[in-house]
């Protein structure tokens, strides 16, 4: 079986064995030291002004809204093709998810349909980076209102120079396991302007201030410490990890530009292919061929959140619709051998 993710593969790691002996030495669970010490290596990392670990990507966007004041009546701005968590957010804090659609080519957000749907009541706008691309951020800071930037999938993406998480007002992170930097669990963090960071340090921990003394009602969101530790020994790994998956996917590029659609990398960006997303008219063909030779792929994001009965409304946006259908994920995490490469190469040629 060749993985579609990659996870399982970790036990050639060593380092994690020392993250349990560390916590567990500690006896800090919770909110220890590690935490402390692995926004500060992040923040440093992403070469953001603060950083904040929460218990996951999905904590992070919700805390991430409160603290820019996002509330009932307001509107923000995001995509449909992308996961749950994106919009169940903005309804969460009471407020309006509107749409826009992705591009047909690099499927992030298509800034210049933005100002079309920008109103008095509009508070912020959330893009997604997605499947380790990067939106175009600075095309989105002409409109002057705060940017969410949804990096749950593009950790150590670049943009025009600087590492995603210093860009935006706000940027949010995911560690689930699969991720390109993933924990053993559930987990996540908010990088971006230290004001804002600060609330959202005092709304995961039950809007506390300081111990028994609270301002704000908030919430229980905190990194758990074997996470961190995970996270500290897994961080000096990435670049190395992601320049790995970089090699796989120009691999596929060279072999299946004119037969597939590929994943395109934005211009000044530099694409860490969280996932490698293929299009195509025949992708039952492909999947089916793939399964055969017992390697995994997925489809994403089927059908665009607006079709969904939480956050319907009755626009259509095509080509979220199209990539929906027609999007097949397949391998290309680090562990891939290249023999492995060039099988997934040989079958889908060979499907078509």
């Amino acid at each position: 079986m060749i993985s579609l993710s990659g996870f399982g593969f970790e036990e050639k790691l060593k380092e994690p064995s020392k993250a349990f002996a560390k916590t567990f030495k500690n006896k800090s669970f919770i909110s220890g030291p590690s935490i402390t010490e692995f926004e500060k290596k992040f923040a440093t990392y992403t070469k953001a002004d603060d950083c904040v670990a929460v218990s996951s990507c999905t904590s992070a966007l919700q805390l991430s809204l409160l603290a820019l004041n996002v509330g009932p009546g307001d509107e923000v701005i995001t995509v449909p093709y992308t996961w749950i968590s994106t919009v169940e957010v903005i309804k969460q804090v009471g407020a309006k998810p509107v749409f826009v659609d992705v591009n047909e080519d690099d499927l992030c957000m298509n800034t210049k349909e933005v100002g079309k749907v920008i109103t008095s009541k509009t508070k912020a706008i959330l893009p997604v980076d997605l499947y380790g691309n990067v939106a175009d951020i600075d095309a989105l800071k002409r409109y002057n209102i705060p940017i969410l930037q949804d990096s749950a999938q593009s950790a150590g993406a670049i943009y025009k120079g600087n590492r995603v998480g210093g860009l935006a007002h706000l940027t949010c992170f995911s560690f689930y396991p699969t991720k390109n930097l993933g924990c053993w669990g559930d987990a996540g963090a908010v990088t971006g302007d230290p004001g804002y960071c600060q609330v959202i340090r005092e709304l995961r921990n039950h809007g506390q201030t300081k111990k028994f003394s609270v301002k704000q009602v908030g919430w229980n969101a905190r990194m758990d410490t074997l996470q961190a530790e995970i996270l500290l020994n897994k961080l000096p790994l990435l670049d190395k990890h992601n320049k790995r998956r970089r090699e796989i996917a120009f691999m596929y590029n060279n072999e299946l530009n004119g037969l597939v659609r590929i994943p395109k990398q934005n211009k000044n960006s530099m694409h860490v292919y969280h996932q490698y997303v293929i299009q195509s008219i025949h992708i039952d063909k492909i999947r089916t061929a793939l399964e055969k030779k017992s390697i995994q792929s997925r489809t994403y994001y089927p059908q665009p959140l607006n079709q969904l009965q939480p956050y319907r409304t009755e626009q259509v946006f095509p080509n979220s619709v199209y990539a929906g259908l027609n999007g097949l994920a397949i391998p290309v995490h680090q562990y891939l051998t290249n023999k492995e490469v060039k099988l997934i190469i040989k079958t889908i040629k060979e499907s078509l």
